[in-house]
């Protein structure tokens, strides 16, 4: 009996996405699988084609949280609270990489206000 060569699957090439979205979304799955570098690049060309999406920050200040850059962190996810100042995540987050930045009553007083954002109805005015 002839042995049978094992041959790796051809891997399919993604398309280069072509609006801030498709960035942002491809800079997910990069980070999902702690490909961080690839994913701040991904959010950085999200945020460089539309300065004003708040999440592309807030998923970026989320890579740098992961590999340890916590000010690039806290920069980002303080843009993203300018830009959706109504998110807790962006507050629940940023108190994070306070806390690790070693500045806990800036930690404290983002979860106090991740805590208010989440207890408020929905649609109630700050």
């Amino acid at each position: 009996m002839a042995k049978q060569r094992w041959t790796k699957p051809e891997r399919k090439q993604e398309p280069e996405p072509e609006d801030p979205r498709g960035y942002n979304e491809r800079g997910n799955r990069f980070s999902r699988t702690g490909v961080y570098g690839r994913a701040i690049q991904d959010y950085t060309t999200a945020i460089e084609m539309d300065s004003t999406y708040a999440e592309a920050y807030f998923n970026r200040g989320g890579s740098y949280y992961e590999v340890g850059l916590n000010d690039k962190a806290i920069a980002d996810f303080s843009k993203a609270i300018e830009l959706d100042p109504e998110d807790d995540r962006f507050y629940g987050w940023r108190s994070l990489a306070y806390l690790f930045n070693d500045q806990p009553d800036l930690a404290q007083a983002d979860e106090e206000m991740c805590q208010e954002l989440r207890l408020r109805p929905t649609g109630e005015p700050s």
